[in-house]
């Protein structure tokens, strides 16, 4: 059989399935998704590059489904399970220790002498 030709008898074929629920599962679909691109080691502004191409089906379709916010909060969430953090370009960086606005001393109310 040549090369390019699909053996449907051929066991180690790839093979996608979609099934059909009456449940949403976008959600634990997301978070395996950007496991699994985790995993092959692409990073946080890679991922969601994925999420906006129309090329990749599955996530794409979360993508046009949620939106990108949803879809940037799953990316923090699944990256945060890793301990990685991400810090997107348009959104300002996580206070640190450094940046921290210094906290006011407590003072006891002023009551007058009788």
């Amino acid at each position: 059989m040549p090369k390019d030709e699909i053996d449907p008898a051929d066991p180690l074929e790839l093979c996608g399935v979609g099934l059909a629920t009456a449940e949403d599962t976008s959600e634990a679909m997301t978070e395996c998704f950007i496991e699994e691109f985790l995993r092959l080691g692409h990073g946080a502004k890679e991922i969601l590059a994925l999420f906006r191409n129309p090329h990749y089906t599955g996530v794409n379709m979360v993508h046009q489904n949620r939106g990108e916010a949803f879809v940037r909060a799953k990316i923090a969430e699944v990256f945060g399970g890793w301990r990685r953090e991400v810090v997107w370009a348009d959104s300002p960086p996580p206070p640190t220790s450094a940046t921290r606005m210094p906290v006011a001393p407590t003072v006891p109310p002023f009551i007058p002498k009788t």
